[in-house]
């Protein structure tokens, strides 16, 4: 059974990875200070008030206790947390260093094999920044190899699709998004990564020219953001959705969906998502 200080710290190390301060993951069902407590294993929350907090700080109840269960959460989440902050910031040198630190540790020690697949992770970050750098044919071998002799995909099996999409050939890429889809539809288990997944395979078949597989995305996607609580999700969707009406519909419009989504990001303050996805409109168009 595990700890409430271990319970408390994985909550914790959630919240500070999806940007949530302690105020905003707070509500009338939990204060500030019992979270804090919380956080720090100093008091418990009644499963109400655990599942509201679970809500405010964008985690699916599946997604906390895959987190808690995973032996080398800590060390897992730590890593996650750097990459969503250099994604954010699109640091490249951020991520080198992230590659050199995870090379070291599988240097140091090959049995686990996280590591390796770490700086798989952090090699596509880099070439993501820097499209002229190619993603290594050996990298893609692996990763596909690791996901098709494990049996469940978690959490950390789909960050893996979710970062190294763009280097894989469409047709073994539909048949990772095709499963995806029908694990969450099935079971509602990660669905908030799942669905960021699934923008992401969306987005590099519109890139792609390929519109049956876009047309499948386009068109299962809304059921998985209906609810009207997950903004970045449909605003993400809403930009997409722009690119693909752009390149096979009616460019005029396409271009008025994405930059709608743009403003969006405009008024809610989000200066470095509008930055980036006006820089990315800029390229598409």
């Amino acid at each position: 059974m595990k700890s409430l200080s271990e319970i408390g710290r994985t909550f914790r190390e959630l919240r500070i990875n999806n940007h949530i301060s302690l105020k905003q993951a707070s509500d009338e069902n939990v204060s500030m200070s019992q979270l804090s407590r919380f956080e720090r294993g100093q008091a418990d929350l009644s499963i109400s008030k655990f599942i509201s907090a679970l809500k405010n700080i964008q985690t699916e109840p599946g997604e906390f206790f895959s987190a808690l269960n995973d032996h080398q959460k800590s060390e897992t989440i730590e890593f996650m947390s750097k990459l969503s902050k250099l994604e954010y910031e699109r640091d490249i040198e951020g991520f080198r260093s992230l590659y050199k630190e995870q090379k070291e540790k599988y240097c140091s020690n090959p049995s686990v094999y996280q590591y390796h697949l770490n700086m798989i992770l952090a090699q596509s970050f880099i070439c993501k920044c820097d499209r002229s750098i190619p993603f290594p044919k050996e990298y893609e071998r692996e990763i596909a190899d690791y996901l098709f002799v494990t049996d469940e995909w978690n959490i950390y099996e789909l960050i893996l699709i979710g970062n190294i999409y763009m280097f894989i050939d469409i047709p073994l890429l539909h048949k990772m998004g095709t499963e995806v889809l029908d694990k969450v539809t099935k079971t509602g288990a990660n669905k908030n990564l799942a669905t960021i997944v699934l923008l992401n395979i969306f987005e590099t078949c519109v890139y792609r020219n390929n519109k049956d597989v876009a047309t499948y995305y386009k068109d299962n996607i809304p059921a998985l953001i209906s609810d009207e609580t997950k903004l970045y999700e449909r605003n993400l969707y809403h930009f997409l959705l722009g690119m693909y009406t752009y390149k096979w519909e009616d460019k005029t419009r396409g271009k008025e969906i994405m930059e709608e989504a743009i403003k969006i990001y405009d008024y809610l303050g989000c200066i470095n998502l509008a930055k980036n996805y006006r820089q990315d409109m800029t390229d598409y168009i």
